[in-house]
């Protein structure tokens, strides 16, 4: 692991907030020049803390309304059944993201999909056919009250 001054940890945060800002704005918020605040970024980059920038897009203007907490419980935990249903998870794009848990479940998923006739649809031609699949439970999200991507540094 790398030690990270308060100067990494301004740059790490100014991106955090904010992935297309120049090296010229991240510099300005960590109170450097814009050289010195680039070698520090490339060092980052190349040492994998910063592993990209991502545009985040509003579902909803794009006609995305619906989110599902779908959990899931296996017929058993052999490797090949394993790598079988997260190869076929992986595949699904409505899949936000998939958690492999310890607990009454095996894995919770987060879908989101255009709505409850979308997420119908999903789960009868693509969910209820995922391999290995004991017991399916679906909540439909009716808030999300917290969403928060950025790491607390």
């Amino acid at each position: 692991m790398l030690n990270f001054d308060e100067t990494d940890l301004r740059i790490l945060r100014a991106l955090q907030s904010d992935g297309g800002l120049s090296v010229t704005e991240v510099a300005s918020r960590a109170g450097l020049s814009q050289s010195p605040c680039s070698r520090r970024i490339a060092r980052l980059q190349e040492a994998g803390v910063i592993l990209g920038r991502q545009v985040v897009l509003d579902a909803k203007a794009l006609g995305f309304d619906t989110l599902v907490i779908v959990r899931i419980k296996l017929q058993g935990h052999d490797r090949e059944l394993l790598e079988a249903f997260k190869a076929a998870v992986r595949a699904i794009p409505e899949i936000q993201i998939a958690l492999l848990v310890l607990g009454d479940f095996d894995f919770y998923l987060r879908i989101i999909v255009r709505d409850i006739t979308h997420y119908q649809t999903l789960l009868q031609n693509r969910l209820v056919s995922l391999p290995g699949v004991r017991e399916m439970q679906s909540s439909v999200i009716l808030e999300v009250v917290k969403d928060a991507p950025a790491l607390p540094i």
